[in-house]
């Protein structure tokens, strides 16, 4: 049953369609992401395989086009992840004659590798994201998971609101994406994901976070006010940092 699981999230991973970038057409924004566990002493051999399968794959219209990243911190460490972002819910259904020959070569190269995936399916909250346009040089992302406590949502997103207004009215110059897991997390799972310029671009901004919303509320103690009362509304998850794969997520395109 188990190995059943692993195929099917894996045909998941090599059936369907396209990425395109965040800025480039409307959608409904949501994304599918892969947490792969390859077996011990398979991780070189695994991206090898990928990196061919991508080059392969891109020859058929409408295929899934997934950007790789190594985990580099975190409970999960040493693992990957293969995200496909800015879909429609409707792409999920599309039929392609090419699939069950995709199928088969996933299986016969890549699977073998492999010892575990996990999935989850997200919807970006657009008014909440903040990216930049141009993604040169941006290569290192950080993850964390929050959990809103039952009954608490209405409090969290007026609190987000606040924040985020706050942030993008004072220029913060950082750039981030708040995101609903729809499937494979837990109820009142939203996800954060920042965007770096690698590890020195992981510093305090200028201005701060603190800076720009102690301003907006009218001091410290008000800030440590709607900090403590904001906070209280969700549970804090795993915080883990990853980075980009180009190699693995190319499609020669």
């Amino acid at each position: 049953m188990r190995m059943i699981m692993i195929r099917s999230l894996l045909c998941t991973m090599a059936a369907i369609f396209w990425l395109t970038p965040a800025y480039a057409q409307e959608n409904d924004g949501v994304a599918t992401a892969v947490i792969i566990t390859a077996k011990a002493g398979h991780e070189d051999a695994l991206v090898k395989a990928i990196t061919d399968y991508h080059k392969w794959v891109a020859q058929f219209e409408g295929h899934f086009e997934y950007t790789w990243f190594e985990i580099l911190t975190g409970p999960d460490t040493g693992k990957f992840v293969a995200r496909s972002g800015n879909h429609n819910w409707s792409d999920f259904d599309a039929e392609y004659d090419w699939q069950k020959e995709a199928d088969e070569v996933f299986e016969r190269n890549i699977a073998p590798h492999i010892e575990s995936v996990q999935n989850t399916i997200t919807t970006e909250m657009e008014d909440f994201s903040h990216w930049p346009e141009n993604w040169d040089g941006y290569t290192h992302f950080n993850v964390q998971d929050w959990y809103v406590k039952n009954g608490r949502y209405s409090e969290f997103r007026k609190g987000l609101e606040k924040i985020v207004a706050t942030l993008k009215a004072g220029n913060y110059p950082g750039h981030w994406g708040f995101y609903d897991v729809a499937s494979g997390g837990y109820g009142g799972q939203i996800r954060l994901v920042s965007a770096y310029k690698g590890w020195s671009d992981m510093v305090d901004k200028n201005p701060t976070f603190f800076e720009l919303m102690s301003k907006s509320l009218g001091g410290e103690e008000e800030f440590d006010t709607f900090m403590r009362n904001w906070g209280d509304t969700y549970k804090s998850g795993h915080n883990w940092t990853v980075k980009r794969m180009p190699e693995a997520s190319d499609y020669g395109n």
